[in-house]
């Protein structure tokens, strides 16, 4: 192939070598874009057809779908504007100015053609029809346009059509077009943009966001079974703590009683619900259409603890700063850990125990005592203690540490894993690994998964004294969440915005369980 381009000389002593650079490497997803693509790839894996839903809503239907909340969403809204073309009537002024420019111009063929304009004009239509019709270059008529003022001037006129705000609005008419009694369960995803005027852009809010929104449509859906289908959803893609509950000011758009508001934590990722039956039968739909949305940029807020939704949707505005490998290993914390000197030495105990079953060769042992002590009330508050106790002794306290399946032991090939940072990289390694990372510069963080575990399970531990027993099992490390770690949002937002990786992978199989039996 030639290196000469469009015939151009200046390009005939380019080498291909030297454009090598320009497309060689791996470039880095942005992450709102690397999470859509995971959860189209689930979907479609999963049965769903994806389909587009339209960016536009008559105001109108925006108006009666929000029904007695219009006046409270109204000013969340984006109307569609343009400044409209009107017919432009012969002025004396300003056809002085353009003989002036233009001496040679048909100017009475400019005004029969200024005169023809509407609503639907365009005005690069204008800049070709000047060209084509009146002779003028293309700087000439830009020029002639400049000189009527028509055309620099004029205030925007709102249209009758909203950018979507509520994505489940949109669903209708797809609904419509795709129902077929036939086949059902009709099952449809997509992720869409959706637009709301936030007054103030803040941590959670944004004025553009991104929506994963699926429909399914099918006879005799109940709440339940819709409860069980988003439930499921969540575990397929990773999102835990995650609630429903009724929405208090519920859209008229669902029926009533079935819009649900979904958090994980104390963050709000979307909603969920039926579609109006009434809105459904003047459609002529007599099926049911279950209608869940989430938040993509939520999503990842909640995964992996974003602080910012700015931050995450502009990266280019705010820039990840360099971090070394030391301060991302000081950055990564326990999740969860005892609040108490006993949790802490609880802590410890369950630590020990599984080192010492390690370092004895004894990870393939059923069960083991952790510690054993006496649940008691001292000076009117529940407390763990071991020893002679100035108190009343509720019962006798005991943890184990147990298999989670038969014949699996105490612990997996992963638990002693230790978390080292290399490069910005975060890997979960075993100790035949250490001298090797060691050796490449990497940081050893002072934490492996049992003790992340071990703190966790103290802290259940202090939270269920009142209810005199607990337990967790963590059979496969998938995160460092799934092992009760965490990265502070400094070092995560850094990780994420260069691409680095976090391995810490692993099966570790480990299982607590705490009683307090009767005095």
């Amino acid at each position: 192939m030639s290196d000469e381009v469009n015939g151009d000389p200046n390009l005939e002593n380019t080498r291909i070598e030297d454009l090598t650079q320009y497309f060689s490497g791996k470039g880095n997803p942005h992450p709102i874009r690397e999470e859509m693509e995971k959860l189209r790839k689930l979907l479609l894996s999963s049965g769903f057809d994806e389909i587009q839903i339209s960016h536009f809503l008559p105001f109108e239907e925006a108006k009666r779908l929000t029904g007695d909340l219009y006046p409270v969403f109204k000013d969340s809204i984006f109307h569609l504007s343009w400044i409209r073309m009107d017919p432009i009537p012969p002025d004396p002024d300003i056809d002085r100015r353009i003989a002036s420019r233009f001496p040679d111009l048909d100017r009475a063929e400019l005004w029969n053609l200024l005169d023809t304009l509407d609503d639907d004009t365009s005005g690069e239509s204008i800049l070709h029809k000047m060209m084509k019709e009146l002779g003028l270059d293309m700087d000439g008529a830009i020029d002639l346009m400049n000189l009527i003022p028509d055309f620099k001037e004029g205030s925007p006129a709102t249209s009758d059509i909203t950018l979507r705000s509520f994505i489940p609005t949109s669903w209708l008419t797809t609904v419509e077009a795709t129902h077929n009694k036939e086949v059902l369960p009709i099952r449809l995803f997509t992720t869409a943009v959706a637009y709301r005027r936030e007054p103030i852009p803040d941590p959670r809010h944004n004025r553009v966001y991104h929506v994963l929104s699926m429909a399914v449509i099918d006879k005799d859906l109940t709440m339940e079974k819709c409860r069980r289908i988003a439930g499921r959803f969540f575990d397929s893609i990773e999102l835990d703590d995650v609630t429903m509950v009724e929405k208090s000011y519920p859209f008229p758009y669902f029926e009533k009683g079935t819009e649900l508001e979904i958090f994980g934590g104390d963050l709000e990722l979307g909603t969920c619900g039926f579609i109006s039956r009434e809105i459904l039968d003047k459609r002529g739909l007599d099926t049911d259409v279950f209608i869940l949305d989430l938040g993509i940029e939520r999503i990842l807020m909640h995964k992996h603890g974003y602080p910012d939704i700015r931050t995450l949707f502009f990266p280019q505005f705010y820039k990840a700063w360099d971090l070394s490998d030391q301060e991302i290993s000081d950055s990564i914390k326990y999740k969860r850990y005892p609040q108490t000197d006993m949790g802490r030495s609880i802590s410890k105990a369950i630590n020990d125990s599984y080192r010492k079953a390690y370092d004895d060769d004894q990870a393939e042992t059923e069960r083991l005592t952790a510690w054993k002590g006496v649940l008691a009330k001292i000076d009117g508050a529940l407390t763990l203690a071991e020893g002679d106790v100035e108190g009343e002794i509720i019962g006798h306290a005991e943890i184990n540490l147990k298999e989670t399946k038969t014949g699996l032991g105490l612990m997996g090939p992963a638990a002693m894993n230790d978390i080292y940072v290399l490069n910005g990289d975060i890997f979960g390694l075993p100790s035949i690994e250490e001298k090797r990372m060691l050796e490449a510069g990497a940081v050893k963080t002072g934490i492996n998964y049992v003790s992340a575990f071990s703190n966790l399970a103290a802290w259940k531990i202090e939270k269920s004294l009142e209810r005199g027993h607990t337990g967790k099992s963590v059979e496969i490390v998938r995160g460092l969440e799934e092992i009760n770690l965490k990265v502070d949002s400094k070092a995560l937002y850094y990780t994420l915005s260069h691409g680095k990786k976090v391995d810490v992978k692993g099966p570790v199989y480990l299982r607590f369980y705490f009683k307090v039996k009767g005095a």
